[in-house]
């Protein structure tokens, strides 16, 4: 026990000085995810399609047994995007392909239409052009009509 006393205070002697260091300037560290190719570490892989273009889409035919988290995986990974917006976008650009827009209940044999990184942006942040062209003179889907007295 005479050892632990003593290790204790050693800890504590060096501990002290460290902190009157720390208290009197302040440490910056910065993180810099990509500096010196290190971006295969963070997970980003450059060669990703919607990564280098951010209007690229694609298209998907959905096989059998096939989920929306495997076609997000495979067209996806490495892009260093939300996958949870990825999916999100997806299923908001293909309504049809989903059993009342339920990502875990996608229809085989449906085409998939793949966002770009711009058009995630826009529905996250929302699209001032799709607002302006649905605002007046556009579809009669979103208005309400009183008929009658």
């Amino acid at each position: 026990m005479n050892t632990l006393l003593t290790g204790v205070v050693g800890l504590s002697l060096m501990m002290v000085p460290l902190a009157a260091v720390a208290q009197s300037q302040p440490i910056v560290v910065l993180e810099y995810p990509t500096y010196g190719g290190s971006s295969a570490a963070s997970g980003l892989n450059p060669d990703n399609i919607f990564v280098s273009n951010p209007n690229h889409t694609a298209s998907h035919r959905v096989m059998p047994d096939e989920t929306l988290s495997h076609i997000i995986t495979e067209h996806y990974a490495g892009s260093g995007l939300d996958l949870s917006v990825v999916q999100m976008a997806i299923v908001k650009k293909n309504r049809s392909a989903f059993v009342r827009g339920n990502p875990n209940f996608l229809y085989a044999d449906k085409l998939l239409h793949l966002p770009s990184l711009n058009e995630m942006k826009d529905l996250v942040l929302g699209d001032k052009r799709q607002d302006a062209t649905s605002g007046s003179g556009g579809s009669n889907r979103d208005q309400i009509f009183f008929i009658g007295g």
